[in-house]
């Protein structure tokens, strides 16, 4: 180590206050940097784990491979590893959906049964060719009802059609002839028996398609119990993976360009003909696991992770861009320390090119020290936020999502390689500078005492104000203004980023609130394709215990002429409707004990209102503008008043046959019935009676009102036991959205301590730093007579003036971005802006007491110095 370099290391170690203040600078922004982008890969594995899980762990599926070309596919180098299943038979079964008549056995690997998501909802997977597992919509789908432990015959076959051609599962079924005559059926059947050892969930999409005509039944085959032909599910190593369309092209034996082309979009004119000419050459059918091979080759190809991605880059581009001026401002401080030092040694033969190399040491000193614990620290950080997330996030993403932990060796380099370009960015300018200034004027300081009087010249106002130490602090600062716009910059991001996160955080909040008050029911169960008795027992659920309010909702659709349109409407959406057009009301029920509630807060008598209908036409809309969306306002959609009569069609769901209805209106109304509070749109309440009469529909909601919603939700699930049915506990899911919203505080209220640590450290470094700097200016200020009431007066007042100007810019820029987000979140809901006044409050407040305190303890430091010894030492 050279002189230079060992000299460097004894100032660091002289000057510990500021190297450990520099050091946690840099570790900071180490840390944020990895657990920004450990973050964002356990996001994206956590995507892949999810994706894996459900569809399998597979790149690509060839069909009804034949079996003495399968072990092939194990010994090409591009293939990671096989699994197989195959088809053993078909057969009927008693279902209830007319186009799903079958059952398919097929017959999986161990292999199989572990990687192509197997999902298991009750019992235990099969371990021979007698036990099956049967998926759960065998019961919600085609009304089989089968359960664990009960055994079953099936007549096992070949699904044939009528000239002879065997069909496999992608073929939907077709029903017999006008004449009844079936259009196929099952041969060559054999008596199976199976034991039901499990209930899985629907298998994935790649294993029966949704257009599928049997319900997939599983149950487990060694390969040598295969015959005839097998489905090879195949994952690509990684290199194979990268090309996958071109692996999958030679496995096929086609055209690998031609085939990348076609998937890339690149077809020419002529090319779509040979693609499929080249497709109907290939061995076997195919099918790709698009969506996992783009997660995991080119996941921001993806318009989600993108868009997180870029995020998280941004995020970046700002910590890399507030640490550079907090550790800039240490190098130059440091710099400015040393620039006599630095004179000394260019007198005595030291050239800039080794004045420049010694600064740079200084910053690979401070890195090394700091980076290594930087990443550490953010790792841990990652991995905590990971487990947080978890607890809150529970199940508000897509049911089976869960967040995973991940801290790949490329997030080490990424942040290792940010924090030098951060570091080094930090210290090019101060190096620059430390190697421009020539010997004599290091020895004199001249250069930093080479000030033009006109600039630092202040308005007579501040004097006459604040004396003459406010006209002193006044002047220090556009003096000093190099060394204190690093401070002022600090404290400008952080209170701009402070006021506007807390104002998004604040909004997200009230949105959700309102959300949940908007809503009078808090349990709602939807049904569709309802039968008669199964409408009876969804009733029946409206008698259970904690159900304190209830809606049974039908709706149709009733078409009409649009010469019906309101005026005012017209002109609020600046339309025009032609009589010839048609349009829409929905006519629903409510039930006969609603209905009869619904007459009566209205004060209309049920028996004259049983054969009409209830126009509640009181509409949100947002009116035209020609520069933009106007206003939001609630007006009337339609020009129909008491006793008018609503003539129309209305499409029947069952058939689609149009039946002509023709309601008259009892009355016209604001309030809606129960369940029905924040539907927008105008609605026909009528009763049951005349609804039935007028339209048919398989449809039905309920809305329920319970001061226990857990509770009613899990009497309801335990009285229909039948997963069509669909639940939904608002209170759970405004649970879930404040949890989300919890979640995304914790991320953004990390992200501004973190920023505004990186700008304390800035502003705790330039204050004390500055303050020591200053020291003979401020001895020699006493000496000619200065009290210490004055002094000190004169440093709160730099404090002030200080804080004034970062808070002068930091509130707007904050108030900005704040109603950017405002217009973004919650302008279209129609919310007022608030102005955040409490995070304005204490962003004003944390200001001043940060920098008064810091001030502080730097005066306390430089006033156990004595006055004579301070102006006698010229070298601090």
């Amino acid at each position: 180590m050279n002189l230079l370099n060992k000299l460097t290391v004894y100032n660091l170690k002289m000057n510990k206050k500021r190297t450990i203040v520099t050091v946690i600078g840099i570790v900071l922004s180490a840390a944020l940097i990895t657990a920004v982008a450990s973050v964002f890969a356990s996001g994206l594995q956590s995507v892949v784990n999810y994706e894996t899980n459900e569809k399998g762990r597979f790149h690509a599926v060839f069909f009804d491979v034949p079996l003495e070309e399968a072990n092939s596919f194990r010994h090409n180098r591009g293939i990671k590893t096989i699994c197989m299943t195959s088809q053993i038979g078909c057969a009927n079964v008693d279902s209830k959906n007319e186009y799903k008549p079958y059952v398919v056995v097929k017959g999986f690997t161990k292999d199989s049964l572990r990687d192509l998501s197997v999902k298991l909802t009750d019992g235990r997977m099969p371990e021979n060719e007698n036990e099956i597992v049967i998926p759960t919509h065998l019961k919600t789908n085609g009304r089989v009802s089968l359960s664990v432990g009960q055994e079953i015959s099936l007549e096992v076959g070949k699904r044939t059609a009528a000239d002879g051609t065997m069909l496999g599962q992608k073929v939907p079924f077709t029903p017999p002839g006008e004449d009844g005559t079936p259009k196929e059926y099952i041969s060559d059947t054999v008596l199976k028996t199976y034991k039901i050892v499990g209930v899985a969930e629907r298998p994935a999409n790649n294993v029966e398609p949704y257009s599928a005509p049997g319900y997939t039944l599983i149950t487990c085959l060694d390969e040598s119990e295969f015959k005839g032909a097998a489905d090879v599910y195949v994952r690509y190593t990684k290199r194979g993976v990268k090309d996958a369309i071109a692996l999958t092209a030679g496995i096929l034996g086609i055209d690998g360009d031609l085939m990348k082309k076609a998937y890339a979009g690149g077809l020419s004119e002529n090319d779509p003909t040979r693609f499929e000419e080249e497709l109907a050459k290939a061995k076997y059918e195919f099918d790709f696991n698009s969506y996992l091979i783009t997660l995991e080759t080119d996941p921001l190809s993806i318009t989600g992770i993108s868009t997180i991605g870029y995020a998280a880059a941004t995020v970046i581009i700002i910590i890399v861009v507030t640490s550079v001026f907090c550790i800039k401002n240490s190098f130059d401080i440091s710099i400015t320390e040393k620039i006599r030092q630095y004179g000394m040694l260019r007198s005595v033969g030291a050239t800039k090119k080794q004045v420049r190399k010694n600064v740079f040491f200084e910053a690979s000193v401070l890195g090394a020290l700091g980076l290594p614990l930087g990443i550490l620290f953010g790792a841990a950080a990652s991995y905590v936020l990971i487990i947080v997330s978890t607890y809150y996030i529970g199940d508000t993403f897509t049911r089976g999502f869960k967040l995973s932990f991940v801290f790949p060796w490329q997030t080490a380099v990424i942040a290792a390689a940010l924090g030098v370009i951060t570091i080094y960015l930090s210290a090019f300018r101060s190096a620059n500078k430390a190697a421009r200034v020539t010997p004599l004027d290091s020895i004199r300081g001249s250069k930093e005492i080479a000030i033009d009087p006109k600039k630092v010249s202040s308005p007579k106002i501040v004097r006459k104000v604040f004396g003459v130490g406010g006209e002193l602090s006044y002047k220090n600062l556009k003096r000093n203004r190099r060394k204190y716009r690093a401070t002022v910059v600090s404290v400008t991001v952080s209170v701009a980023v402070f006021i506007s996160l807390s104002s998004f955080v604040t909004m997200a909040f009230e949105q959700a609130d309102l959300d949940l008050e908007s809503m009078d029911y808090n349990i709602s169960l939807n049904a569709y394709e309802v039968e008669s008795d199964d409408f009876q027992k969804l009733t029946e659920t409206t008698g259970l215990e904690n159900v304190q309010e209830f809606s049974i909702i039908r709706t149709a659709e009733l078409g009409f002429s649009a010469s019906h349109y309101n005026a005012e409407y017209k002109d609020s959406l600046g339309i025009s409707a032609d009589e010839s057009a048609t349009t829409y009301i929905t006519v629903l029920c409510t039930g006969d004990e609603q209905f009869g509630k619904y007459c009566a807060s209205l004060g209309i008598d049920r028996e004259s209102a049983e054969n009409k209908g209830i126009l509640c036409d009181h509409s949100k809309v947002r009116g035209y503008s020609e520069s933009g969306n106007g206003a939001i306002k609630y007006i009337r959609k339609f020009d129909f008043k008491k006793g008018d009569t609503v003539t129309g069609t209305i499409e029947n769901a069952s058939d689609g046959s149009v039946t002509a209805a023709s309601i008259e209106l009892a009355a016209v109304a604001e309030q809606r019935p129960f369940g029905l509070k924040n539907w927008s749109s105008p609605l026909l309440v009528v009763s049951d009676s005349f609804f039935e009469s007028i339209a048919e529909t398989g449809m039905v909601s309920i809305f329920y009102r319970s001061n226990e919603p857990d509770k009613l939700q899990d009497d309801i699930e335990a009285y229909l036991r039948d997963d069509s049915v669909r639940l939904t506990n608002n209170n759970e899911n405004y649970r879930q959205t404040k949890n989300m919203f919890t979640l995304i505080s914790i991320f953004l209220y990390g992200f501004i301590i973190v920023i505004t640590l990186i700008g304390i450290t800035n502003v705790f470094n330039t204050i004390t730093t500055n303050m020591e700097l200053r020291r003979p200016e401020f001895a020699m200020l006493r000496s000619v007579g200065m009290t210490s009431k004055e002094f000190n007066r004169m440093i709160r007042l730099e404090s002030v003036f200080m804080g004034t100007r970062a808070l002068m810019i930091g509130i707007p820029i904050g108030l900005l971005l704040s109603y950017a987000l405002y217009r973004f979140m919650a302008a279209e809901a129609g919310v007022a802006f608030k102005v955040p006044v409490v995070a304005l409050i204490a962003a004003v407040f944390a200001v001043f007491i940060l920098i008064s305190l810091i001030m502080t303890y730097s005066m306390s430091k430089i006033k156990k110095h004595n006055t004579i010894e301070t102006i006698r030492n010229e070298n601090i």
